[in-house]
């Protein structure tokens, strides 16, 4: 499931950003949080399929998920970065 929403973001990105080479590496969601009354959010990040359910649980109500993704780079997509034009093969 997350394997699977990781794949939905990177295909997402693709489409927004042709030829981005990024991949989806680290996703995050805002959690609501109730305490005395009062409310809050936190970042929670997504490390397995049981946290990518209970997002959708606690969410069941809304129309939106706040999500933040970390991108990365292959080492061979730094390294071309690095290159100049010029002097690549």
């Amino acid at each position: 499931m997350l394997r699977g929403l990781k794949d939905k973001l990177n295909e997402f990105n693709q489409g927004v950003n042709p030829g981005d080479t990024r991949r989806v590496e680290y996703v995050w969601y805002k959690r609501l949080m109730l305490d005395e009354g009062r409310i809050s959010f936190s970042w929670v990040e997504l490390t397995n399929d049981e946290n990518v359910t209970i997002m959708f649980w606690e969410h069941i109500m809304f129309q939106w998920i706040d999500m933040r993704v970390t991108l990365l780079r292959s080492t061979e997509d730094i390294i071309n970065n690095l290159i100049p034009p010029e002097d690549r093969d």
